[in-house]
């Protein structure tokens, strides 16, 4: 039997001899490994939190330039409860060209601010932020508050924007499209425009199953000589006394609201009766009688 063998093992060794069985080679790296920090060092993040605060300061300032022009829109559809135009007004669509041209540099910012409070908040999650000196280290913590800030003027501006003279110009027979032709960026027209992220309050709000958290708001009644009746999403809520601004109980969110002066018999509901808006702490309403 091992006589047997030994032609079945010569046959092996002369495979070996000749190339017929892999050789071993060597594992080898061709580029020594490393690790890319997020950040190059300390300098660079604290630039990133400069940069943010500046986007933060031109985004204040651009904000006031479009809900001034939003405004303005507003203005020529007619007051709070006064019946909308049934014809397209004159210069509706320039003013509308003139909202739709600054919401584009305002979301257009907040692209890049978004990205920046991205950087500073990825650098605390891996404590980066510890090499910034004290100053620095307020400033990262105070970005928080800075973003929340700027996501609830997103909620109120879309409102404004999209949800309440866009819907009040379709209605009069306005061209949106031909008020606010196609210059490139985000557009304010479009409701994913508007998204960055859900505030703190709101995901909290989620994680537990429970309603928007409580705030109070404002409602402006100093203009008019006469009591409104104020409803919000269809539910009265009460009148508000002539010429007095009080503040009002409500949930933060999307809402709709009916202002109606005592002397106007149409429901709430009809056209040129609701208006559409983001409500958070601080909101007001100024009421607008027409007289």
């Amino acid at each position: 039997m091992m006589l047997a063998a030994a032609p079945a093992l010569a046959l092996f060794v002369l495979a070996a001899a000749t190339g017929g069985a892999p050789a071993d080679k060597p594992f080898r790296t061709e580029v020594a490994p490393r690790i890319d920090p997020v950040f190059d060092d300390a300098s660079s993040l604290r630039e990133a939190v400069d940069q943010f605060f500046a986007l933060q300061a031109e985004m204040e300032t651009v904000r006031d330039e479009f809900s001034t022009a939003v405004h303005g829109a507003l203005a020529q559809m007619g007051p709070i409860g006064a019946p909308p135009p049934t014809t397209c007004p004159a210069d509706i669509p320039r003013l509308y060209g003139a909202a739709s041209a600054v919401g584009r540099r305002y979301l257009a910012l907040g692209r890049r601010f978004a990205t920046r409070f991205r950087d500073i908040k990825r650098a605390e999650d891996l404590g980066d932020t510890v090499a910034l000196t004290p100053d620095y280290r307020t400033r990262a913590k105070k970005a928080h508050d800075v973003y929340q800030d700027r996501i609830r003027d997103y909620r109120e501006m879309r409102a404004a924007f999209y949800d309440q003279l866009a819907e009040e110009m379709r209605h009069a027979g306005c061209n949106l499209s031909a008020a606010a032709p196609e210059r490139g960026g985000p557009d304010p027209a479009i409701p994913g425009s508007w998204v960055l992220e859900p505030t703190e309050e709101e995901v909290a709000s989620a994680a537990k199953g429970g309603a928007a958290p409580s705030i109070w708001i404002q409602i402006d009644n100093s203009r008019c000589g006469q009591p409104s009746a104020l409803s919000i999403d269809g539910a009265p809520v009460g009148a508000i006394a002539a010429q007095k601004k009080i503040p009002v109980r409500a949930h933060a969110g999307p809402h709709e609201l009916c202002v109606m002066p005592g002397n106007d018999k149409r429901a709430c509901g009809a056209p040129g009766t609701v208006r559409r808006a983001y409500l958070h702490e601080g909101w007001t309403l100024v009421v607008r009688c027409g007289e």
